[in-house]
């Protein structure tokens, strides 16, 4: 069966075209997709794709064309003959292409309303890719797929199934109704480890902002959130406070905010996420400074299980950072369904350099030890 592509641009005019095809609710309705658009998040540049067979639409496809550099690599940390190897090969600017959303996690990139269609979307990419052919990407991600494809289906387009991606993710014990009954459910060398830490956090205030709360204080929740994107070794993407006041407004009361004071002075957020029965933790910002004396890290870490258990969600996730941390409060190691497919060499040795790096550093001995009785 042979399928074809139609690209619509600008999307806010098909609503009628794309929305109605999507079920209620779904993620990829145009309303979730603008706020990337609205916030112009440096490098990133969207593409809306229809999927016709015989003339009748059966899905549609999201697209991220992300411009990736060497800003987007910290290779003084670890610093290294390797690793300024890696930068002399690298070129110094390439495309991807992604189908979901870098920014967010399980935000499938496609939809078909016959799930035994889903596999064409390695054959749309291909189409939208000889229809455009000055982007050339040198790597495609399919992302956050909810199924496994069957493996003759992916390798004959050449992509291969990433299975180093994982995510961290806690689940709510039926009998915890208070946040007192996870310490209580902490052996005992982590319940007086978790005491300490809420014990350093005596004097920080929390308290959720606002849309126009987050728009005000948008110069110090960028600040924040840099000095957390500045330690990461690989920055594949990177958002800004124009991005979360967009989220706000989109999701209403299923986004929040939290910022943190101490002596009326912002020096952390986090922010959150909701779903039907899950929940997740987005984006944070932090002054590593009272992360040393306060634990800001570790206590937002227990504000979001505390929140969890509050609104009685069956699941956290916790994001991909980070891991060993997440372990330590009983969250356990969730595989996410990627496919990629790399055409430059140069990038193909860079990406296995980068991985093997960031497998190593998390021990999964740890990743698979909970402090839960």
């Amino acid at each position: 069966m042979t399928i074809s592509i139609n690209l619509v641009t600008p999307i806010a005019e098909h609503t009628n075209l794309w929305d109605d095809f999507l079920p209620e609710g779904h993620h990829l309705k145009i309303r979730h997709l603008l706020p990337l658009e609205n916030a112009k998040l440096p490098d990133i540049e969207s593409n809306y794709v229809l999927i016709f067979l015989k003339d009748k639409l059966i899905g549609v496809a999201y697209l991220q064309l992300f411009k990736f550099t060497h800003t987007n690599l910290n290779f003084d940390n670890p610093a290294g003959f390797q690793c300024r190897a890696i930068k002399f090969i690298l070129p110094k600017q390439l495309h991807l292409l992604i189908c979901g959303n870098l920014f967010r996690i399980n935000f499938q990139g496609f939809y078909f309303k016959n799930e035994q269609h889903n596999a064409f979307i390695f054959d749309a990419i291909e189409l939208f890719l000889q229809q455009n052919r000055k982007l050339k990407p040198r790597g495609i991600i399919i992302k956050d797929c909810k199924e496994v494809f069957v493996e003759e289906k992916y390798a004959a387009s050449k992509y291969h199934f990433f299975n180093g991606d994982v995510t961290m993710e806690i689940t709510r014990r039926q009998h915890w109704n208070t946040f007192e009954d996870y310490l209580n459910d902490l052996t005992k060398k982590y319940v007086k480890r978790a005491k300490k830490i809420i014990q350093a956090f005596e004097g920080v205030v929390t308290k959720e902002l606002s849309a126009a709360e987050i728009s005000e204080n948008a110069s110090t929740i960028d600040k924040l959130y840099w000095h957390v994107v500045n330690k990461q070794q690989v920055r594949l993407g990177t958002v800004n406070a124009a991005y979360l006041y967009e989220l706000k407004l989109d999701l209403e009361n299923r986004f929040e905010l939290h910022a943190l004071y101490l002596n009326n002075v912002m020096i952390g957020f986090y922010t959150y996420i909701f779903y039907t029965n899950e929940m997740e933790t987005h984006y944070i910002g932090l002054d590593y400074r009272y992360n040393d004396t306060h634990k800001t890290y570790f206590n937002i870490l227990f504000l979001s299980v505390q929140k969890m258990i509050e609104r009685e969600y069956e699941k956290l996730e916790l994001g991909r950072t980070a891991k060993e941390a997440k372990a330590n409060l009983g969250a356990f190691p969730k595989q996410i369904f990627n496919y990629v497919k790399v055409k430059n060499t140069f990038a193909k040795i860079a990406l296995r350099y980068f991985l093997k790096r960031f497998n190593l550093s998390e021990n999964q001995k740890q990743l698979e030890r909970s402090p839960l009785k």
